[in-house]
């Protein structure tokens, strides 16, 4: 059991969740209503649909490990009692897994592809597959990098459910039509979204973690650009974020709808201008940590707002 629950935090469960939430609401709460509202049934079978997410899970499972096996040195310094790998599951399976997960999330990604007719969609997934690697690798050392490329396989795993649909495949006037846009348009709002929290949640784990970080030579934004440099970071994001749902809910009040907006408000807005005023007068590790927990809970909320589509479509 004590093995069982390590491997299981080891491939950061929660997240993986997360990641099956997001991708389940984005098919269901979204694209298929978007589409049967046009008279269109989604390109992807339930089937299709599930190999596609456990693709998904398995890449990012496969990265956690893979994260963990060469932060180890990191870890000893800012997270000992958390530590996993070497105490209770040796390195050697920790690479095994690591292998597996990997092999079988990019089978199915190509498994998918080919049965939508769209082979080259696999591909999708041998590229977070290398990303991943070269992130814990050398990546997340530098400057930005890790952050950006971390962030940016957030937001694709909500874009690559929409790049399965034909509406956005098919041909340019299937792009343009109303469906279309109106897909396009609601999927990269989500992916800017997502991608905007990760990018703040990565700069609040490099504060988490500067002394660990440190001491291996990494290079994260806060130790090149000192603390107050990432902070001021984070609040540009912040700031782009509420703008960008300020606008969103401009757009939803012309629908009338009134209840997303004042969800909008309490559970995704109000959290944000709170992560801002912790993160202010936040300077030990672990006030860096609950402003990370902070901001994971806005990112459920957000993701959560998808049910509105579901309900109002």
């Amino acid at each position: 059991m004590k093995r069982r629950a390590a491997f299981l935090k080891l491939i950061r469960y929660p997240n993986l969740i997360y990641i099956a939430l997001t991708q389940f609401l984005l098919q269901y709460c979204v694209v298929a209503p978007v589409l049967r509202s046009s008279g269109v049934d989604p390109s992807l079978s339930v089937t299709q649909f599930i190999l596609l997410c456990l693709s998904t899970i398995l890449i990012a499972a496969a990265g956690y490990i893979i994260n963990d096996y060469f932060d180890i040195n990191i870890d000893i310094i800012n997270k000992p009692e958390k530590m996993v790998l070497d105490k209770v599951i040796p390195r050697r399976w920790a690479m095994a897994w690591h292998s597996i997960f990997n092999m079988l999330g990019v089978s199915l990604g190509f498994i998918v592809a080919w049965k939508t007719g769209q082979i080259y969609l696999g591909f999708t997934q041998v590229i977070c597959s290398l990303l991943l690697w070269f992130y814990s690798t050398s990546y997340k050392r530098q400057v930005l990098v890790g952050n950006v490329i971390i962030s940016l396989l957030t937001a694709l795993s909500v874009v690559v459910v929409g790049f399965y649909e034909k509406q956005i495949y098919e041909s340019f006037a299937a792009i343009m039509s109303d469906t279309g846009r109106k897909l396009i348009q609601i999927i990269g709002v989500y992916a800017l979204f997502a991608f905007v929290i990760s990018m703040i949640r990565e700069i609040v784990k490099d504060l988490e973690d500067m002394m660990g970080d440190s001491k291996d030579g990494c290079r994260t934004l806060p130790i090149a650009w000192g603390v107050l440099a990432a902070k001021r970071l984070c609040n540009i994001l912040l700031l782009v974020l509420l703008v960008t749902i300020l606008l969103v809910e401009i757009k939803v009040a012309t629908f009338g709808w009134y209840a997303a907006i004042v969800y909008l408000v309490l559970l995704v807005q109000l959290p944000c201008i709170y992560v801002y005023m912790q993160l202010k007068k936040a300077h030990l590790p672990e006030h860096y940590h609950k402003v990370s927990s902070l901001v994971k809970v806005v990112m459920l909320t957000g993701i959560l707002s998808m049910i509105f589509f579901k309900i109002f479509l």
